[in-house]
């Protein structure tokens, strides 16, 4: 895969699991299946044609005459052995196919992951904040019996502990509706996921080197590659259409009795039909030309601007304190114990502080999408 497993590999199993149990990757596999069979199908002979005509004659008992044809048709030889080569060609492209949807679906999975993992850490966050809360209520309601404490104060942190409830739940909620679809990815089974850490992947150092690995490697030019391949060897095809269909066989003749044995050969040429298919394989492999070239470009868009915002990401994550703000909770909380500041100072000061910490999970998942994005082609 793409990141490193060392600290966690849940993501890497499920990403497995998705691999073997998607529906959609093992339908396509045997559509790729059936596509190579119709096309060998096609290149069997065709059945033996058999034809009896009898005739009758008036003033004659019977039949008079009568006439057998026995034939088989065959198309010129060379057009077996291009059916063969069109087979193996349709199982590249196949296969090309299966790989880019193999490698979409593990990176919409991979995303989800992300987005569970981020959601992991938000409740680990917001079970710790509920957690303070509750005490500080606990604590306030016996300040406000000692009348220590007015109703501004517990009523601030009331309401503190009721927001702070309503944002589990929805974290929940959008947790359960991530994993319902991780499970229909991979295939109706269930998935868990309870790591708190994102995946780690490989640095981009050399942005040109990586940039010239990643377009050698993307699925989306690989297979539009072999579909120009595959509109190539279409127009060589096409090109010796033009030989002819070949039929022979054994024909009988009889008259009153007597009869006559002989054999017969034919030959049919596509004069009319061939010139038009050629002109539109043509224009098949000038399209799949440009869907090349589109391929690239998009491959190329996709990576820049992914790398730029990457970069963006990272110069914020690399100037985040989490451990000066945790501290800093922990401080305002003895601070509040002590009566150095009181409710509405604190929650203040506390909740723009969860909010920073909040940001700083959203932008790390963030750059964790992004690496799966510019590493996609490695799943």
């Amino acid at each position: 895969m793409a990141f490193t497993a060392s600290a966690d590999n849940s993501v890497d199993d499920v990403l497995k699991q998705i691999a073997q149990n998607n529906l959609t990757l093992r339908a396509l596999q045997h559509d790729n299946e059936a596509d190579v069979l119709d096309i060998k199908a096609e290149n069997s002979l065709d059945g033996l044609s058999v034809e009896y005509s009898p005739f009758f004659r008036s003033g004659y008992s019977g039949v008079a005459e009568s006439e057998l044809v026995v034939s088989q048709e065959i198309q010129f030889p060379t057009k077996y052995a291009d059916r063969n080569k069109q087979a193996k060609m349709q199982k590249s492209v196949g296969g090309k196919m299966y790989e880019k949807n193999r490698r979409d679906i593990l990176l919409e999975a991979e995303q989800l992951c992300i987005d569970v993992i981020r959601l992991n850490k938000t409740l680990a966050m917001l079970d710790q904040r509920l957690e303070n809360s509750e005490t500080l209520h606990q604590m306030y309601d016996k300040r406000m019996a000692a009348g220590d404490a007015n109703i501004l104060e517990v009523n601030k942190v009331k309401l503190d502990c009721m927001e702070v409830q309503t944002m589990v739940s929805e974290a929940q909620n959008e947790r359960m509706l991530l994993l319902q679809q991780l499970q229909q990815l991979n295939g109706g089974k269930p998935v868990t996921i309870d790591s708190e850490k994102f995946p780690e992947f490989q640095p981009i150092k050399d942005f040109e080197s990586y940039k010239a690995l990643y377009l050698a490697s993307d699925a989306d030019i690989q297979m539009a590659e072999t579909m120009l391949k595959s509109a190539d060897m279409n127009v060589k095809m096409q090109k010796r259409e033009w030989l002819p269909n070949i039929s022979f066989g054994y024909r009988r003749n009889t008259e009153q009795k007597e009869g006559v044995n002989g054999i017969m050969v034919g030959v049919s040429f596509p004069l009319y039909s061939n010139s038009k298919r050629i002109k539109a394989a043509r224009e098949r492999r000038q399209s799949a030309e440009l869907q090349v070239e589109q391929a690239r470009k998009d491959a190329e868009s996709q990576l820049q601007s992914g790398y730029q915002q990457l970069v963006g990401l990272q110069q914020v994550l690399d100037h985040s304190d989490v451990k000066m703000m945790q501290e800093s909770i922990v401080l305002f909380s003895k601070a509040l114990q002590h009566g150095e500041i009181n409710a509405l100072d604190y929650y203040t000061e506390v909740n723009s502080i969860y909010e920073k910490l909040q940001r700083h999970i959203d932008i790390h998942c963030q750059s964790a999408k992004l690496h799966a994005v510019l590493h996609k082609n490695e799943l």
